[in-house]
């Protein structure tokens, strides 16, 4: 789920999967539970629906909050994402001729996807391809729900394609193992890797070009189509502050420039800062925002000293950052963490 378009129309599946693990696995009620999003209360009874995509993020905070206790869960949910209840995108790929177009079609759409992390596909000569997770940080309240999560629906996603076949020579998340891992390795055929520098998902050589039971050419035209449509209207209706605002939040250390950012929203630089402009902020402003929003999130991991933070959030000295985290919040960021963590 691309945060680059808040506004994209998503198939409920990942509400529905939600719901249902929620009020038969922990009693919740659903309509507070959607209160408590800051939403209204997502019907899924009368067939499926849509939500917007921003929408879709706050429900999957509020789940973190609420199976925090019981992070198996997210597992076995992902295990639930199957690929033609992705609407138009799940079709597109089912369509593609080959299994490398599935994962390049599933990585061109991340938009329409519900996953926090960017992946993209690198191939190499002998057919071999892997999907690489990226992109900047996760929050940390969101790192290993979406790390399980994206485990099982990943792997759920490729046996679909391939009619229940899993050319994996080797997986490797950025997580330490799930709850409960010796239960559920049986579903991989290869060995998966733990604490790892990046996700990864390595498929066999040769797998690159394989071919898909499903494919169509027509169908797979008109489906693509579909998802071009989709988020070229996301994208229209998405205010350019939160556009801008998506894309510096995934910013690790130095932040783009205005004409990078500019560059990456489809926009050329003069009209980036009209359209700020006419939303009543500046770049400027939106850079020391996301800064700030940084810093707070890394204030909260003990194990990062006021040096490091500085350095990830651009600044040169400590010193800078000091004072810069002084005029945001009125006061010093180790009298900050002293008062988040009391």
């Amino acid at each position: 789920m691309d945060s680059n378009a808040l506004y994209a129309a998503l198939p409920d599946l990942s509400a529905r999967i939600m719901r249902n693990t929620l009020v038969n696995e922990f009693n919740v009620n659903w309509d507070a539970f959607c209160r408590n999003s800051h939403i209204k209360p997502v019907r899924l009874d009368d067939g499926v629906s849509e939500l917007l995509a921003q929408d879709e993020l706050l429900l999957q905070q509020s789940f973190v909050y609420c199976t925090a206790q019981m992070p198996n869960v997210w597992f076995d949910v992902g295990l639930r994402y199957r690929s033609i209840k992705y609407g138009s995108l799940g079709l597109a790929m089912m369509t593609a001729r080959t299994l490398g177009d599935a994962l390049e079609i599933a990585c061109r759409y991340q938009a329409l996807t519900y996953s926090l992390i960017n992946y993209r596909l690198a191939t190499a000569p002998n057919g071999a391809c892997a999907l690489i997770g990226g992109g900047g940080p996760l929050a940390a309240h969101l790192h290993d729900f979406t790390q399980y999560r994206d485990l099982g629906a990943i792997r759920t996603l490729v046996a679909d394609l391939m009619g229940g076949e899993l050319p994996l020579e080797r997986v490797t998340v950025a997580a330490p193992p799930p709850p409960g891992w010796a239960s559920l390795r049986h579903n991989f055929p290869c060995p998966v890797e733990f604490n790892a520098d990046r996700t990864q998902w390595i498929f066999l050589p040769g797998s690159v070009n394989r071919a898909l039971p499903l494919a169509d050419s027509e169908l797979l035209t008109l489906y693509s189509s579909r998802c071009d449509a989709m988020i070229g209207r996301a994208q229209a209706d998405c205010p350019v502050r939160q556009r801008l605002g998506a894309l510096l939040s995934r910013s690790d250390g130095e932040f783009l420039s205005a004409g990078e950012a500019a560059r990456q929203l489809a926009l050329s630089e003069r009209t980036l800062h009209r359209r700020l402009a006419e939303e009543g902020t500046r770049f400027s402003a939106m850079v020391d925002e996301a800064r700030y929003a940084r810093s707070r999130e890394l204030l909260a991991d003990r194990r990062m000293t006021i040096e490091a933070i500085a350095f990830a959030v651009g600044f040169a000295e400590p010193s800078s950052f000091s004072r810069a985290f002084k005029r945001w919040s009125g006061m010093g960021a180790l009298e900050y963490r002293r008062q988040m963590l009391a």
